[in-house]
C-alpha cells in the first residue's frame, strides 16, 4: 500500500541515486580535501599508530563517517535533503574514476610508454607495477576494472539501495560505512598484518552478495553488447574461486570469459584462456561492459523502488 509517508521516500530514494550518478560522471572525484574516503585513509593512519586494538580502529572509523552522514542528511527536508544526500552518497562509490584512473595506462601502453603505464598502476591496483610488462600491465588494468566495478561502484550502490528502506539517511550511512570498511581493508587488511584480519573479514563479507550480483550484471551487459556471454559464464564456472579473494575472481572471471582473453597475477593466479592476445582496446572495451553494468542496477533500482 503506497501512503503518503511511504511515495515520498521512494521519490527521495530514485532523486538521491540518479542525482549521485550525474554528479558522478559530470565531475567525477571531488579534490583530495573534501573526500570523505581519503579523510578516512588519514584516521585509520593515525589511529593504527595509536591504537593496537584491531576493534577500536574499525568502529572508530566506521561508526564515525557513517554516523554524522546520518545525522547530516536526516536534518535536512526536501530539495537541500536530497542534495546534501546525493553529494555526500556520491563519495562513497567512482564509476568516472576508474575510467579517469585507468585510461591512463591504455594511452601510455599506446604510445609504449612502459614507465607512463607502471606509474598509473598504483591509482588502480596494489600490486607492484614495477616488474610488469606490457602484457601485466594490460591484465592488471582488465583486472582491476572488473574487480573495481563490485566493490568500488556496485557494492556501495547495493547498500545504498536496500538500506534506504527506513530512509536515505539510512541509505547514506550505510554506504559510508561500506567505503569505511573497504578503505581499512585496502590499508590494513593485508594477510602479513594480524590487525587487518577484522577489516579484511569485514570486507569479504560485505562484499560477498555485491561481487555476484556484479558479476550476473557484467554477464547480461556483455551479452547486450555482443560480448561472449557463452565464454563468460565458462570461464566464470571454471575460475571464478582460482584467486585468493573469494570475490575479486567472481567478476574477473566474468570479464576474462566475455572478452576471451586470459588475465593473471604472476605467481598467483590464472583465469580465462587466451582465445585473443591482450590488447588495450580490451581496457575500453571492460570499461564500457561496467558502464553498462552500472546503468542496468540504477535502472533495477528504480524498477523496484517504483
Amino acid at each position: 500500500m503506497r501512503g503518503p509517508f511511504v511515495v515520498p521516500m521512494t521519490s527521495e530514494v530514485v532523486a538521491v541515486l540518479a542525482l549521485a550518478l550525474i554528479v558522478d560522471r559530470v565531475f567525477g572525484e571531488p579534490p583530495e580535501s573534501f573526500h570523505p574516503t581519503v579523510w578516512m585513509g588519514r584516521a585509520i593512519a593515525i589511529l593504527e599508530r595509536r591504537s593496537t586494538e584491531a576493534l577500536l580502529v574499525f568502529i572508530a572509523v566506521t561508526v564515525g563517517f557513517s554516523l554524522p552522514a546520518f545525522f547530516l542528511v536526516r536534518a535536512l527536508h526536501g530539495t537541500s535533503k536530497i542534495l546534501a544526500a546525493a553529494l555526500i552518497f556520491k563519495t562513497a562509490f567512482s564509476w568516472r574514476g576508474l575510467s579517469d584512473y585507468t585510461r591512463p595506462i591504455a594511452k601510455a601502453l599506446e604510445k609504449g610508454d612502459l614507465e607512463a603505464a607502471r606509474r598509473a598502476v598504483p591509482y588502480i591496483a596494489g600490486r607492484d607495477p614495477s616488474g610488469l610488462d606490457r602484457e601485466g600491465l594490460l591484465s592488471t588494468a582488465v583486472e582491476s576494472v572488473a574487480e573495481s566495478s563490485a566493490d568500488g561502484i556496485i557494492s556501495p550502490l547495493f547498500y545504498f539501495c536496500i538500506c534506504s528502506l527506513p530512509g536515505v539517511e539510512a541509505g547514506v550511512a550505510a554506504a559510508l560505512f561500506y567505503r569505511a570498511v573497504n578503505t581499512l581493508d585496502s590499508m590494513l587488511g593485508r594477510p602479513e598484518n594480524p590487525k587487518g584480519r577484522l577489516h579484511a573479514k569485514a570486507d569479504e563479507l560485505l562484499n560477498f552478495l555485491p561481487a555476484r550480483i556484479a558479476a550476473l550484471l557484467l554477464l547480461f551487459s556483455g551479452l547486450a553488447l555482443g560480448k561472449d556471454a557463452g565464454g563468460g559464464i565458462a570461464i566464470f564456472k571454471r575460475d571464478r574461486n582460482a584467486t585468493p579473494s573469494r570475490n575479486g575472481g567472481q567478476t574477473m572471471s566474468v570479464m576474462a570469459g566475455l572478452l576471451g582473453v586470459q588475465l593473471k597475477k604472476k605467481g598467483v593466479y590464472v583465469l580465462g584462456d587466451p582465445t585473443v592476445p591482450l590488447g588495450t582496446a580490451h581496457i575500453y572495451e571492460a570499461l564500457k561492459i561496467v558502464d553498462v553494468q552500472v546503468l542496468t542496477f540504477a535502472l533495477l533500482t528504480v524498477i523496484w523502488w517504483i
